[in-house]
């Protein structure tokens, strides 16, 4: 009998120890005090506790919850988002959120403002713009989540979109628009490179024909100078020529053949055999 009571001992004994394990605190519970919950903290490791008494462990590290979210866009059209929200308690006040709210503070503080303002929230824009409004939307419920538990001893870091299930029918519509947007920026891209090119031609073409504007110029200016120097020696040489240096020129040309013709003392040439001479008398 006594080894049977031992047995009993030893397994109460055993059973009346509470392990608070890294990242959670305790509020421990005394039922024979009042009030029954103690406002010392327990931090990590293993208590020992009559088996009246216990505790109320709290994790205090940061935790999130997703909740799926069915909203209606500012254009009247039905979408089903996933949305996740990160919180804590707040350790300085774990003896507050046990006496007031308990371990539910999720489901009973957290969950029903943040569901109620996801969906209000999405309801403010289009179907077309949650992609983009994304980071907006995050942060406008997590900014409205905080005023509304505001006072409690809770904690919220962010809110994010982790899902939004578009329309197949409008996501399609997008898409062809985005895709004939695209084209159209890559037509006008086409048209601005084709303007430039022709830019560059007509520039080069412009430089061409001055190019040989110039050198027509050049040519005619040359000839003109060309003429001019022509001329000018001409006239020099027309001033400097006479009857005395021709005859010299053509005498000193050793090639010339020279043809003597008798010319008489008016300086006209004598013709023989135009008549016949007077018979000469011989002398006596």
């Amino acid at each position: 009998m006594k080894r049977i009571w031992t047995i009993v001992l030893t397994m109460a004994l055993a059973g009346c120890g509470t392990t608070i394990r890294t990242g959670e605190v305790g509020v421990k519970y005394a039922a024979l005090k009042k009030p029954a919950l103690q406002q010392e903290l327990k931090p990590e490791g293993f208590y020992f506790r009559w088996p009246w008494n216990g505790y109320v462990v709290f994790p205090v590290t940061w935790q999130s919850r997703t909740e799926p979210v069915e909203v209606l866009t500012a254009d009247a059209l039905h979408v089903a988002t996933r949305v996740t929200v990160t919180f804590r308690p707040d350790r300085a006040r774990l003896h507050e959120l046990a006496t007031q709210i308990g371990r539910r503070y999720y489901d009973d503080v957290i969950r029903p403002p943040f569901v109620a303002l996801a969906r209000t929230e999405f309801g403010r824009h289009l179907h077309a713009d949650l992609a983009k409004n994304a980071p907006v939307v995050e942060q406008k419920i997590a900014d409205a989540l905080r005023e509304a538990i505001g006072g409690r001893p809770l904690q919220v870091d962010r809110v994010s979109i982790d899902h939004v299930a578009y329309d197949p029918t409008v996501t399609k519509a997008i898409s062809a628009k985005l895709a004939m947007q695209e084209l159209l920026a890559q037509k006008k891209f086409e048209v601005e490179v084709a303007d430039r090119d022709a830019d560059i031609l007509r520039t080069q073409a412009k430089a061409q024909a001055d190019a040989l504007g110039l050198r027509a110029e050049g040519e005619a200016k040359a000839i003109v100078i060309k003429g001019q120097a022509q001329a000018r020696a001409q006239t020099d040489i027309a001033k400097t020529l006479s009857t005395e240096y021709l005859q010299y020129k053509a005498f000193d040309n050793a090639a010339t053949r020279y043809y003597f013709v008798p010319i008489n003392k008016n300086g006209l040439p004598i013709i023989i055999g135009g008549e016949a001479a007077p018979a000469r008398i011989p002398p006596g």
